[in-house]
């Protein structure tokens, strides 16, 4: 009796810690692991693409990509959508280890125009979707934080990214989406994490 008595603690015990918000420290090995990642992929594309050491000059940055596959009529965009692509590999196999439950990488949102419910949709029109979303375990639509990834072509840059208007912008659109208490971040290789003040 005793001993079913200990199992139905130890489950209970473990729903109530599973099913919640990461803590603080949790969240801070998240946005050390989307630091790395985005440090990791842009590093990795570079390499592949020109060399051990090289990256793109940024006088090139709006030319075509005179690749075979490219992804994109400018090298800034194409260099873009891979080190996002190489970047959400990284975020998903280290964050699967440790959060399993708790993130999701690229999901879209829309807001129901009659109940204002949160809603996870496949619907373009209205929507938003951000890069990585943490949330309350296997709960995707109660947001706790929001971030993106940008990868400047000049990889050197390392000029804060909410200068540019439309990153502050996308953020506050993100803002409306989730949680007061961890507001929207931008993710970037040389800065790591850049949060949105509050207004």
């Amino acid at each position: 009796m005793l001993e079913k008595v200990v199992q139905a603690a130890e489950t209970l015990h473990g729903l109530l810690t599973v099913s919640r918000f990461l803590d603080e420290a949790q969240k801070a090995k998240v946005e050390d692991i989307l630091s790395s990642c985005a440090s990791e992929a842009n590093f990795k594309v570079n390499e592949e693409l020109f060399g051990q050491g090289k990256s793109l000059p940024e006088s090139e940055c709006d030319k075509e990509p005179d690749v075979k596959n490219k992804t994109a009529d400018t090298w800034r965009q194409h260099l873009g959508n891979l080190k996002h692509a190489a970047a959400f590999i990284c975020v998903q196999e280290r964050l699967a280890a440790e959060f399993p439950n708790n993130f999701a990488i690229e999901p879209r949102y829309r807001v129901d125009e009659i109940t204002k419910e949160l809603l996870l949709t496949d619907r373009w029109l209205g929507s938003q979707r951000p890069d990585v979303v943490l949330h309350f375990t296997r709960n995707a639509t109660r947001i706790q934080c929001i971030y993106d990834f940008k990868f400047p072509c000049d990889t050197a840059d390392r000029r804060n990214p909410l200068a540019d208007s439309r990153t502050e912008a996308q953020l506050r659109k993100y803002k409306d989406l989730g949680n007061e208490d961890c507001l929207p971040a931008v993710v970037t290789p040389t800065l790591g994490i850049s949060r949105l003040s509050s207004p």
